[in-house]
């Protein structure tokens, strides 16, 4: 459960920060904040979604978009993205329920 919770959170963390690149700030140093809190944001997201799934026995499919839906919520309120930052969030939590189902809900 560690390795992937770990791996989850690493993948959701460099696909965000990835998709951040071309995207124009005020400064440097924002960029850099935004990309560092966006990096750290959706590494716990990541990390939490197995252990939530695993925790509540509900499908990663059903508890990894709910989530992360509600976990991204606070940013998209504060950055006034909504659209990206809770639909990359609610895809985050599907991929990363999904490969939780995938793996872990074999024999079930």
């Amino acid at each position: 459960m560690r390795r992937f919770a770990f791996t989850a959170g690493l993948a959701c963390a460099a696909v965000d920060a990835a998709l951040m690149v071309p995207l124009a700030f005020p400064s440097r140093r924002d960029k850099r904040l935004a990309m560092t809190a966006a990096f750290l944001e959706r590494f716990v997201l990541g990390l939490s979604i197995g252990p939530v799934t695993s925790a509540l026995g509900t499908p990663g499919l059903l508890t990894g978009p709910l989530f992360a839906l509600v976990a991204s919520a606070p940013t998209a309120l504060i950055t006034r993205s909504h659209a990206p930052v809770l639909g990359l969030g609610v895809l985050n939590g599907l991929a990363v329920g999904a490969a939780y189902d995938l793996l872990h809900r074999r024999g079930t």
